[in-house]
């Protein structure tokens, strides 16, 4: 007697719409190295070249320089340090009391209060998962009026209170088992089984697609919370508004200004000093 034969379903994901990511969402992307994660975080960004303003941090900058191509250096820093994120939302609530201020004396504002903040790849320093104010963001980022991006090569960066708080998870190629098993229990638990998870994610992470996680729907229906994507080639194209690229740009040319000096930590001398000894 041969052995019964594995049922055949059919299920039908749709490519996620990628307008649907307002200004104010929580996003995490998670794949390691060279599945597609730069060129996906360049796509999102396209979508929302219009927010006037944004913050980077990314430990990569000074080897590539992405993220300088699409906002002004004055917002990158390779560095994290808790100081970048107190001044964003200290930014973010001072506009906000203006708007306020706005509204009560005229009705109206002409201030835009919409802002950016990406973590890229900040793993490697585990203190900004401690930080009150990275905190602040994956609740209440929303009154702050900042998309949070996060891009992370593993599962299991983010605690479980902070989870639940973001809205949409990108997830691009993980051939580990132990590793998919673990996106499977921290993100994914809408499927019915790991095995599910894996065959979709068999199905639908090669060539540099991913999966999309959709924790808005309002549906429990699979098909209304998994999605398909894959990024697009964008052109070149600027982040922020132009008075911010001019001031980087005014702040660069200043800081060329000095000549090399080996004996000077790399800075011209001011004065030179000529020095006695008895």
């Amino acid at each position: 007697m041969s052995a019964q034969q594995p049922k055949r379903l059919n299920l039908k994901l749709k490519k996620f719409d990628m307008t649907k990511i307002k200004h104010d969402k929580v996003v995490v992307l998670i794949g390691k190295r060279e599945t597609g994660k730069s060129f996906l975080v360049k796509d999102l960004l396209w979508h929302h070249q219009g927010l006037p303003c944004g913050t980077v941090i990314s430990g990569t900058e000074g080897a590539n320089q992405f993220y300088g191509k699409m906002v002004p250096s004055m917002f990158i820093h390779e560095e994290y340090s808790p100081l970048v994120l107190a001044n964003v939302l200290k930014r973010q609530k001072l506009i906000g009391k203006k708007i306020l201020k706005d509204m009560t004396e005229r009705g109206t504002t002409s201030v835009d209060p919409r802002n950016f903040l990406i973590l890229d790849d900040c793993l490697f320093d585990t203190t900004w998962i401690r930080d009150r104010n990275v905190r602040y963001l994956f609740m209440n980022g929303r009154h702050v009026h900042t998309m949070f991006i996060i891009t992370m090569q593993y599962a299991m960066g983010i605690p479980p209170a902070l989870r639940t708080n973001i809205d949409y998870v990108f997830i691009l190629r993980e051939n580990m088992v132990n590793n998919r098993r673990k996106l499977y229990e921290q993100y994914a638990g809408m499927f019915p089984d790991f095995d599910s998870f894996c065959q979709v994610m068999n199905q639908c992470t090669e060539n540099y697609e991913c999966l999309v996680i959709d924790n808005n729907a309002k549906s429990n229906r699979l098909e209304d919370q998994v999605f398909w994507y894959k990024a697009a080639p964008r052109p070149d194209f600027k982040m922020c508004a132009q008075e911010f690229w001019s001031h980087s740009a005014a702040y660069a040319k200043d800081d060329d200004g000095d000549d090399f000096d080996p004996t000077n930590g790399g800075r011209a001398r001011k004065v030179h000093l000529n020095v006695q000894r008895n």
